[in-house]
C-alpha cells in the first residue's frame, strides 16, 4: 500500500462523505433560495371547522359549570351537557348520575360558591378551563384548572387540580 495514495475504502468513505455533503448543502442551498409561493397545506382547508369545532366545544364547558354549579342547576346541567362522563376525581363517580350526587351536595354544602372563568384552552376535542373558585364572598379561594373532553356535543370525560390561593407568593405575579 503507497502511503501517499489513500486505501480504496478511504476513497469510497471519503466519497460517500462528499456526496453527503453535496447533497445536505445543495437541499439547504434550494429551500433557503427558493422563493415560491407556497400553497397553504391540506389541513388548512379545515382548520375553519376545527376552530369552529373548538369554539362550540368552549362554549358548551362554560354553559355547563356555570348553570351546574354557578346557577346551582346540577341536574339541569347533567341532563343538557353530560355524556356517558368518566371521571378522573377520586371524590366523583363516573356516569352523570355520580356527578350529579357529587354536585347537588357540593352546591347545597357551600351555597356562595362561584366559579370565576379565567382562560379556556381548545385542542380538538379536549377543553382546558383555568378558573377560581371561591366558597364565599371573603374565600381567597382555589385556581383550578379542569380538562374536559367533548364528544358530539357532551361531555364524557373529565379530570381537574386545584391549590389554594395562598396568602403570601414568592412574587407578585398571581396566580390568575
Amino acid at each position: 500500500m503507497n502511503p501517499r495514495r489513500p486505501s480504496r475504502r478511504a476513497t469510497i468513505l471519503g466519497v460517500g462523505v462528499l456526496t453527503t455533503a453535496a447533497l445536505t448543502v445543495g437541499t439547504t442551498a434550494f429551500a433557503v433560495t427558493d422563493t415560491a409561493p407556497k400553497k397553504k397545506p391540506a389541513a388548512a382547508a379545515w382548520s375553519g371547522a376545527k376552530d369552529a369545532k373548538e369554539a362550540r366545544n368552549k362554549q358548551i364547558v362554560r354553559a355547563f359549570v356555570d348553570l351546574g354549579i354557578n346557577q346551582k342547576k346540577p341536574q339541569q346541567a347533567a341532563d343538557r351537557y353530560l355524556g356517558d362522563l368518566v371521571q378522573h376525581n377520586p371524590n366523583v363517580a363516573d356516569g352523570k348520575e355520580g356527578w350529579v350526587t357529587w354536585a347537588t351536595g357540593f352546591v347545597k354544602a357551600v351555597p356562595d360558591v362561584n366559579v370565576d372563568f379565567k382562560r379556556f384552552l381548545a385542542d380538538g376535542d379536549l377543553v382546558t378551563v383555568h378558573t377560581h373558585i371561591t366558597l364565599n364572598a371573603t374565600d381567597r379561594g382555589l385556581a383550578a384548572m379542569d380538562i374536559f373532553r367533548v364528544k358530539n356535543g357532551k361531555i364524557v370525560e373529565h379530570w381537574d387540580v386545584s391549590t389554594p390561593v395562598p396568602e403570601n407568593s414568592a412574587n407578585d405575579n398571581g396566580m390568575f
